[in-house]
């Protein structure tokens, strides 16, 4: 980890595993929470545009064509706590990703040819995803979750109007403004002492300022109790189930697995019963996610696609194993299952680049010791069906969570008891 005089963070990580990749990413505190709801779709747009636009004397056509033959890229985004760089680049090419960096940073574009090619993708791909059912169900999934604040409403023709190249530009010179807050990550086939120039000519040279900012608490917030919707679209005999629970987390490294190891666990039993007992669906997905920022909190999706008349029986039998985790626990075949998946996808993960930069943005981004990461088999060894018991009395609790079933279109669904 190195620290330059501009305030930029770096963080290395070379690696054998790939003799032909270097990846990076890059990110600072702030994102689309710094701006009002009115610039939130010049803000969510920003960086797409300044992408499309190209950086310096380049249009995106013309530097497309200077970078021919080599293997470099780097991509702007700005998310809601977040800015930042993703990219990649050939051991030799690195410093070409170097320099699109510093010129995304002190050069960026905004191309008014670009930014109408972006409108019309956006309109095109609205068109076509608002005539599929399974848009209906996701997006009256994703709004009732955020309880239809502006900043989680779906992408509309009537949202577009909503865009401004002028303000998208500003807002992306304001986020890439000051790059002391940026912490980079570098991991891949490279050797420290020969990047280290590199790094200090091309992000030592970044501009910086003394502000100091972070993000902000937006505050969107899941609905409280249970909130059930019926999605009627499309005329295919088929339905879609999402069932989400949602509440307050204790964040810490001992709670993330544990709610992880509860996914893996009812994911294997779901599929056992769902799938193969009772052959009502094709698959059963399970997920589950935990935030620190901007508040501590935790989502536990389950999903599953089936025929209209079985969606009541399936969504019953989803409750029953829930009931017998909360009751018993995981029986030990099942804890023994999800330990060995957990073990060999931590091996195959050490070996990719991939999984290096993400887990070390996430560690760094939550101020975490990243010497834990070789620490994981310890966590594996240590969970028991216990465990599992109070984490799913805890995470799967039935008076809070959100469910949305998508039927076709004239068909008549049942009312639930809960």
């Amino acid at each position: 980890e190195w620290r330059l005089a501009n305030g930029v963070r770096v963080v290395l990580k070379p690696t054998d595993f790939k003799n032909d990749q270097v990846l990076f990413a890059a990110y600072s505190p702030g994102g689309t929470s710094l701006v009002p709801d009115s610039s939130y779709v010049p803000a969510a747009t920003a960086a797409s545009i300044v992408e499309q636009s190209g950086v310096g004397r380049f249009t995106q056509s013309e530097l497309i064509k200077k970078l021919s033959g080599k293997i470099a890229d780097v991509s702007p985004w700005i998310s809601d706590l977040r800015e930042g760089f993703s990219g990649s680049a050939s051991p030799q090419d690195v410093e070409t990703l170097f320099q699109l960096v510093y010129l995304y940073f002190t050069e960026p574009r905004a191309d008014s040819t670009a930014y109408r090619s972006i409108l019309t993708r956006m309109e095109g791909f609205i068109e076509n995803r608002s005539a599929r059912p399974e848009t209906a169900f996701s997006d009256t999934l994703s709004t009732t979750l955020a309880q239809y604040d502006y900043r989680a409403l779906p992408w509309t023709l009537q949202r577009l109007e909503a865009m401004d190249l002028g303000e998208s530009y500003a807002i992306y010179r304001d986020r890439f403004s000051d790059a002391g807050d940026f912490t980079f990550f570098f991991v891949g086939n490279f050797e420290p002492e020969r990047i280290r120039p590199l790094v200090e000519t091309w992000l030592g040279g970044l501009p910086s300022s003394p502000r100091e900012e972070s993000w902000r608490d937006t505050g969107i917030r899941p609905p409280e109790g249970v909130v059930k919707k019926v999605v009627q679209k499309g005329i295919e005999p088929k339905s879609l189930t999402q069932l989400v629970f949602t509440g307050p987390f204790e964040w810490n490294r001992q709670n993330r697995y544990v709610l992880d190891s509860l996914a893996g666990v009812l994911r294997i039993r779901l599929r056992e019963v769902l799938r193969e007992d009772l052959g009502g669906t094709y698959g059963v997905s399970v997920s589950a996610s935990a935030e620190e920022f901007p508040r501590e909190e935790y989502r536990f999706s389950i999903g599953f696609g089936s025929a209209p008349d079985r969606v009541e029986e399936l969504t019953r039998s989803m409750f029953a194993q829930i009931d017998t985790l909360r009751t018993t626990g995981a029986g030990e075949q099942y804890l023994e299952k999800v330990k060995e998946m957990q073990i060999r996808s931590r091996e195959t993960n050490l070996r990719e680049n991939g999984f290096w930069l993400s887990i070390l943005q996430t560690y760094y981004f939550h101020n975490e010791d990243p010497s834990d990461i070789l620490e994981y088999p310890e966590l594996v060894r240590s969970l028991t069906a216990e465990d599992i018991r109070r984490a799913a009395g805890e995470y799967l609790d039935d008076d809070q969570y959100v469910e949305v079933v998508l039927y076709p279109e004239g068909s008549v669904a049942p009312t639930r008891a809960k």
